[in-house]
């Protein structure tokens, strides 16, 4: 079975149509950023701060994900970060070597 996600995406008049995305060409991560700098990449790291970003609306960042899948380059990938502060930033795009997630936390990016 090949790897690809299959989205349906149904507009203001209930049409439907198809995608065909290529997961692994389509990377997007999503980091959760305290006010104190610290990155969190993953469910064990991030359980202790759960109360903190309760506020995160799930459905509403799924759909962010899937938008940006479309619209990354299979060559590099794209970042949503949520901030303790209650914003959430995305980065469509960027090199898929960039890893100082703690630049996303500066004010110029």
């Amino acid at each position: 079975m090949k790897d690809y996600l299959y989205v349906i995406v149904s507009n203001m008049k209930n049409m439907t149509k198809y995608y065909d995305i290529p997961i692994k060409e389509r990377q997007v991560d999503v980091v959760y950023i305290l006010n104190n700098g610290t990155i969190i990449m993953s469910a064990k790291e991030f359980l202790p701060y759960k109360n903190k970003f309760l506020w995160v609306n799930s459905i509403n960042i799924q759909r962010q994900i899937i938008a940006l899948r479309l619209i990354t380059d299979s060559s590099r990938k794209s970042i949503i970060a949520i901030f303790e502060t209650g914003e959430i930033k995305q980065y469509p795009n960027v090199s898929k070597n960039f890893t100082d997630y703690s630049l996303l936390n500066k004010s110029g990016l």
